[in-house]
């Protein structure tokens, strides 16, 4: 046998074994691999460390030996790497990874198009006609809301720590209804989310209206706008997670459902996490900010409303800050080594995931073995 034809024999297991070894350095979340592509990888390092410690033997070309002594090099560290190798830390978990995860999830983004899509469209038709509404709320709905807002804020410290633990209850109820049933397929999930978002949108436009009494209406807006960024946001990422849980369920790949849930619940579990400290947040916002009249700024240039928009502004940036700037700064640390139009399609195929496939990050594409 010529060294052409040896290595020739030898290049579909080279290439499957690099295959492999990129798989298995991609986030757990991301990974497509099964127990048996697992022994597979196992069985073809093997085979090529006896090819790299035989090259002298072969007579094998540099340029061969060196891209063999590379592989091993590779495959070595995508093999023990989860024993001892990286140490991510958790804050790098927490403020890079877990708004990484988030970004290239294209539930998160479906969620947050049509959350905010038909909340703003909602309140756009119950500004402008009064009918709408109250034919989406109901007459009874818009008086009691409009009730509750005509009273003056009340100033008792010791009642709002009972109503921080009522608002973390009630607020996370509503996410793990979107949650909940987001896992029955995504749809319900779907259905939930919008419903939200319509009555939401309907009650707000209702209120900055012409026909919502004025202190009413500034009361509402002053009580609701420091706490509502962390808020939807936590209602959006709850329905996000439940609906990537139920595509699990739906498309599952080729894997089997209880495996293809599995992996759904690793990809959905960065999104239940920061829900839930966004819902907490959200709470006390809502319990010792939102409904304070702050009386003690009285004779100054502040005011409680200023206090609240300020509030607003700031955990409005904060979440910007969060998600597109540590996000987008642990993708551009991730695709740092490649040109901007191969870390943009490596970027567009993690958000994607709808497809299992193995897209390297020069473009090549491999089939899938189902497992």
């Amino acid at each position: 046998m010529t060294i052409a034809e040896l290595i020739a024999s030898r290049e579909p297991d080279w290439r499957e074994l690099e295959e492999l070894a990129r798989e298995l350095h991609k986030p757990l979340f991301r990974r497509r691999t099964s127990p048996e592509q697992i022994a597979r990888f196992s069985s073809l390092y093997r085979s090529v460390c006896s090819d790299l410690a035989l090259a002298d033997s072969y007579q094998l070309p540099p340029a061969t030996s060196a891209r063999l002594n590379e592989l091993v090099a590779v495959a070595h560290n995508a093999l023990y790497r989860q024993r001892g190798g990286r140490n991510i830390l958790f804050k790098d978990i927490v403020f890079f990874e877990t708004p990484r995860w988030i970004l290239t999830d294209v539930t998160f983004w479906i969620a947050l198009f049509l959350f905010w899509g038909c909340f703003l469209v909602s309140l756009y038709l119950a500004k402008t006609d009064v009918k709408f509404a109250e034919d989406l709320l109901g007459p009874g709905t818009i008086a009691s809301v409009v009730r509750m807002y005509e009273r003056e804020f009340d100033d008792d410290f010791i009642e709002r720590v009972p109503m921080a633990a009522y608002y973390i209850s009630h607020n996370g109820g509503i996410g793990l209804k979107c949650f909940a049933f987001g896992i029955l397929g995504a749809f319900p999930g779907v259905f939930i989310l919008l419903s939200n978002a319509v009555q939401l949108g309907a009650v707000y436009g209702y209120m900055a209206g012409p026909e919502a009494p004025l202190d009413a209406s500034r009361r509402f807006f002053e009580f609701t706008l420091a706490h509502g960024p962390f808020e939807l946001t936590a209602i959006t990422l709850s329905a996000a997670a439940g609906m990537r849980m139920g595509l699990g369920l739906v498309m599952t790949r080729g894997y089997t459902r209880i495996e293809s849930l599995r992996r759904a619940t690793i990809k959905a579990s960065p999104m239940i996490f920061v829900a839930f400290i966004f819902f907490c947040v959200a709470a006390s916002i809502e319990a010792f900010v939102s409904p304070n009249p702050m009386t003690w700024l009285e004779g100054s240039f502040l005011s409680s409303l200023l206090i609240k928009k300020t509030v607003f502004w700031l955990s409005t940036v904060a979440l910007l800050v969060y998600f597109f700037g540590l996000g987008g700064l642990a993708i551009l640390r991730r695709y740092r080594s490649v040109t901007f139009g191969e870390a943009f399609r490596s970027f567009w195929n993690a958000a994607l995931d709808f497809r299992s496939d193995r897209v390297a990050i020069d473009g090549t594409e491999s089939s899938k073995s189902s497992s």
